[in-house]
């Protein structure tokens, strides 16, 4: 049965309400299109604000606010010698070791590798038969 001329405007006046309700209540909430939210949430009279390089701090961040890319460590470039069973380089104290990888020959097992002080010392299971070269990736803390 088709709808009478009176119940087409009728529906007709209630979808213009529902609409305009529908435009109140975004910009209520802030949930419109990308315009309105921007007049809303960053009125053009709002200054540009920027951060001075090398003011944040650790403590002013959250757990999780650093990534890879701020990421602080060092690199120790230690050499054992041929004849010892030892090398050392200089080192940030309290770092922690992250990694280590073979730069050159290495003729000998890696026995340990441990930081005192500021002092990182590679060890390995016998004496080096020729120098022995290693790159220690460490922490800063």
């Amino acid at each position: 049965m088709p709808l009478s001329n009176e119940e087409q405007k009728r529906i007709a006046r209630m979808e213009r309400e529902i609409t305009r309700l529908t435009v109140l209540l975004q910009r209520k909430t802030g949930s419109g299109s990308a315009d309105m939210k921007g007049n809303l949430t960053n009125p053009s009279n709002v200054g540009s604000a920027a951060i001075a390089n090398n003011t944040i701090t650790n403590a002013m961040m959250t757990n999780d606010a650093i990534k890879q890319a701020e990421w602080d460590y060092e690199t120790a470039t230690v050499t054992v010698s041929a004849g010892n069973p030892t090398g050392t380089d200089s080192v940030t104290a309290s770092s922690i070791i992250v990694g280590w990888y073979p730069t050159g020959n290495m003729d000998q097992f890696v026995d340990n590798i441990s930081i005192s002080g500021t002092t990182l010392t590679v060890t390995l299971a016998a004496q080096a038969a020729a120098d022995n070269t290693f790159t220690v990736v460490l922490l800063k803390v």
